[in-house]
């Protein structure tokens, strides 16, 4: 039986820290990253460093001079390749070498090998197809979105690493059943791989305009909102790149579906305004052109297949279908027919013990249970990057006369329309849950102080002015909100006590006169003009 979620975060984020056998980069390449940094680092300085590996030097020539860049006349010196192709593209092609052999080496060996091996190789496949699109899309710098894409799934190593039966299993499903595999490990590690490749190339010091991509590259919707990088645009590009080659990736490699195909078609018209037409096309000489990369980068692939096998393998599985459907009588018609009724009852069935788990069952909002999930991936996330992280707690003023005056099903009516209504003012990185009885708490990531005293504000504000009518009866209610803010002025070392900290200012809020939300600068106001602390007690 697996622990609890909240169980399992704590114990992959103690094996984050204490840094066991975590993949890293080799020094070479580690002192790479480091010197293009620096402004004033000159081709022989580098030159110098990367010739230190004779490994790593020889397969840059070799790449360098093969198909893969076309030269016409032959490059023997790594200060001629660094002229022609640029320091950021030499740096991104040693990077890439180094993460194919943390890949080669962290699945060797490890139970559910084959998995694991046709892993590696798909993190190939996906980054050939981004710098094939990059192309397509005229973006400035192929092998950034070439490496950007083989890092997109670098997370999944501390998995195989630390979890590898579990994981193998994992991945089994995600490909049996067409199921996004970020899901799957979210509901059973209460943390995915996007995160934990984040964590991984922030420990390497990749710069930010890479560790976004890796985060968001299963959704990137909004990637920039809130960034403050020199080349927004360029960003938001590039996490579309590897977004679409991860897209073409579950063509290839996991069961087909006809509608994965259009899916892609309309994400790279919608992200890059890349035709139909341009995609098959992509699509028909790919896998020919990952297996020629493969060999100039040493490496041998046993799972690619290419598109028209694919296609061949998916007519003669629709073939077989139509043939036993034409012979089918009306008993098997019949079966078929109750089969299907039998699927669908039990699709419904397991959507509503999802929603039951996650769900609270009147308000239809995050329940306690995944709150507390949340809130212990994202207190880890704050202390680790030193991002600000606000929780906001949340009771219904003087509930209790609401319930005895109108019933509780008046009660439970206005407990829905509330959460409905705080759900619409809060931003689409916030949580909101219901944290029990006429209580509920709000998770914002990236909010400092400032701007979740501006959300609680809203909040206030939009139940004060909001008329409850239920059944012709006109019903105002007004909230009190305690809100609490971690940064990196403050030293907290479990989330509990940011909770703690936002129930006493909730409390501090209703002892005040309720209807109000309560920070920790009312608080310094008090101490700063000599006042008593507002004693904090239970109140109705």
């Amino acid at each position: 039986m697996s622990p609890p979620q909240s169980q399992r975060i704590r114990e992959i984020i103690r094996l984050l820290d204490q840094d066991r056998e975590l993949p890293t980069l080799s020094p070479v390449v580690e002192k790479i990253l480091r010197l293009i940094s620096d402004e004033k680092v000159s081709i022989k300085e580098l030159a110098e460093v990367i010739q230190n590996d004779v490994s790593l030097s020889f397969k840059i020539l070799k790449v360098v001079n093969s198909a893969f860049y076309g030269f016409t006349r032959e490059i023997s010196t790594l200060s001629q390749a660094m002229v022609i192709l640029g320091l950021s593209a030499v740096k991104n092609l040693a990077l890439s070498m180094s993460i194919l052999e943390l890949y080669v080496d962290g699945t060797e060996g490890e139970k559910g090998g084959d998995d694991f091996t046709v892993f590696w190789e798909r993190s190939l496949f996906s980054a050939v197809a981004a710098r094939r699109l990059a192309t397509e899309a005229k973006y400035k710098d192929g092998e950034e979105a070439f490496m950007a894409s083989l890092l997109q799934d670098i997370g999944v190593l501390v998995f195989i690493k630390y979890y590898p039966e579990e994981y193998a299993d994992i991945l089994k499903s995600a490909k049996k059943n067409a199921v996004d595999i970020s899901i799957l490990e979210d509901q059973h590690f209460g943390i995915n791989h996007a995160l934990l490749g984040e964590f991984l190339a922030n420990k390497w010091q990749l710069p930010r305009s890479l560790t976004l991509p890796i985060l968001r590259h299963h959704d990137p919707e909004g990637i920039t909102q809130g960034q403050n990088h020199e080349d927004v645009e360029g960003v938001e590009k590039l996490t579309h790149l590897v977004h679409l080659s991860y897209l073409i990736s579950t063509i290839f490699y996991d069961e087909y579906r006809p509608d994965r195909l259009a899916f892609l078609e309309k994400q790279a018209k919608k992200y890059l305004n890349i035709d139909r037409d341009v995609i098959d096309k992509l699509l028909i000489n790919l896998a020919e052109e990952v297996k020629e990369v493969a060999k100039f980068f040493g490496l041998h692939l046993v799972g690619t297949k290419n598109y028209s096998e694919l296609l061949m393998a998916a007519n003669i599985e629709l073939g077989r279908i139509n043939l036993s459907v034409e012979q089918m009588n009306t008993e098997l018609v019949s079966a078929k027919r109750r089969a299907e009724e039998l699927a669908a009852q039990l699709a419904e069935a397991n959507r509503k013990l999802e929603e039951m788990a996650n769900l609270d069952g009147l308000t239809k909002i995050f329940n306690r249970r995944v709150f507390e999930n949340l809130i212990t991936r994202e207190f880890y996330r704050s202390n680790r990057y030193g991002h600000p992280l606000s929780c906001i707690m949340i009771d219904l003023d003087n509930f209790k006369n609401v319930n005895d005056s109108q019933g509780h099903l008046v009660g439970d009516q206005v407990l829905r329309e509330v959460a409905s209504i705080l759900d619409s003012k809060l931003r689409k990185s916030d949580f909101l849950a219901r944290y029990g009885g006429e209580e509920f708490v709000v998770i914002s990531p990236e909010a400092n102080a400032k701007a979740a005293a501006f959300i609680a504000e809203k909040l206030r504000k939009a139940i004060e002015e909001h008329v409850f009518d239920i059944e012709g009866r006109e019903i105002r209610i007004t909230i009190s909100l305690g809100v609490a803010t971690l940064t990196n002025a403050m030293e907290m070392e479990h989330e509990e006590e940011l909770i703690q900290l936002a129930d006493r200012n909730l409390y501090c809020a209703k002892n005040s006169g309720r209807n109000r939300a309560w920070t920790e600068s009312d608080t310094a106001k008090l101490e700063k003009n000599n006042q008593p602390p507002v004693e904090v007690k239970a109140t109705v």
